[in-house]
């Protein structure tokens, strides 16, 4: 298995086979990420007949076919009928398309690992479909150790980062303060964080600070 995260999906279609509460759950997870799905079924569960009715997802009444999955960028089948699963999936498979098969993931293509996020951290976690039970542990576990302060660290970091690229052209002093910025210190004390900033922008002014100095000379 080859483990990989993809960019802008809210442009790409992505289709779920099913319309039980298993296709209202990946609904929701998918929604996590700004993308709105096309869910194709001859019945749909009350929940995701809300969530049409905001404009949140798509939903198409009938029996699901090949047609419905032909262009599809990622399909996740989630029906109760493991026929129509299976042959959807050798037909994706051949295609060389993205397929999750939620009964059945050695039918599929790709698998949806449990997911934790704290702003621009993201970490997932799967069992190769072992045990989805043992992932979500785990992943409990991590967002015990991984909590909400992350969210405003990482937005620090990256802002370190772009100045770092921005201002410093020899690696070695690059590697230097980027190293710093993820002392521990820095995920505790915001104050730290701007001194941390101030010293950076000290050392290494932009060519706006630069403009702006010679003007007040």
């Amino acid at each position: 298995m080859f483990p990989i995260m993809l960019e802008n999906l809210r442009d790409s279609k992505v289709t779920l086979i099913g319309g039980g509460s298993v296709a209202y759950h990946k609904v929701l997870n998918l929604h996590r990420f700004g993308i709105r799905p096309t869910v194709v079924s001859p019945a749909f569960h009350p929940s995701l007949l809300t969530l049409a009715r905001k404009g949140a997802v798509r939903l198409v009444s009938k029996e699901a076919e090949w047609e419905d999955v032909a262009d599809a960028f990622l399909t996740l089948l989630v029906t109760d009928n493991e026929k129509v699963n299976d042959e959807l999936a050798r037909q994706l498979k051949e295609a060389g398309k993205l397929v999750v098969h939620a009964s059945n993931p050695s039918l599929g293509t790709a698998q949806i690992p449990a997911v934790m996020s704290r702003g621009k951290l993201v970490i997932s976690v799967s069992t190769s479909g072992a045990s989805p039970s043992l992932a979500k542990k785990i992943r409990t576990d991590i967002a015990e150790q991984y909590d909400e302060r992350y969210e405003d660290y990482l937005d620090f970091l990256a802002d370190v980062r772009h100045y770092v690229k921005q201002q410093i052209t020899d690696r070695a002093e690059r590697r230097k303060w980027l190293k710093e910025a993820i002392e521990p210190i820095y995920l505790h004390d915001n104050e730290e964080r701007q001194t941390f900033m101030n010293e950076l922008q000290h050392a290494f002014p932009s060519e706006h600070e630069n403009i702006e100095t010679l003007k007040s000379k």
